[in-house]
């Protein structure tokens, strides 16, 4: 074997593990880039989550209170940092630490049984990045 094919030998073999290590480089890349979505991703689930629970919690306070009373349209809406919809908000609440827009509908329905009321709320959310 002369020196010139050992050369384009060992030229090939060094081309080869430089595309192997590139490959393996971007696939690491690309892991840890999903993973960073992904993690970002539940962070913000388990905060809209919790802005949902304290939307809801403020309003059961307000129901225990004795101060709500149904409005007209049936439907009681309790905002935190503004309306997720364009609704009048019956309370607005301004919270800095929730990033969220949250905003909780109270459905009463009367049973009729010892004038007690059913509940539906369902809470929806928006995130506004800063």
């Amino acid at each position: 074997m002369s020196d010139r094919s050992k050369k384009g030998i060992a030229l090939f073999i060094v081309l080869g593990i430089i595309m192997v290590v590139v490959v393996l480089s971007m696939v690491i890349l690309r892991v840890t880039s999903s993973q960073s979505r992904l993690t970002n991703h539940q962070i913000e689930r388990v905060r809209a989550y919790y802005a949902g629970k304290a939307g809801m919690n403020l309003a059961f306070y307000n129901l225990n209170k004795g101060t709500w009373s149904p409005p007209a349209s049936g439907i009681r809406y309790y905002c935190i940092n503004g309306a997720v919809d364009l609704v009048t908000c019956t309370a607005t609440v301004n919270d800095a630490v929730i990033p969220y827009h949250v905003q909780i509908a109270v459905y009463p329905q009367y049973t009729g049984l010892n004038q007690t009321i059913k509940l539906e709320v369902k809470t929806s959310y928006t995130y506004t990045p800063s």
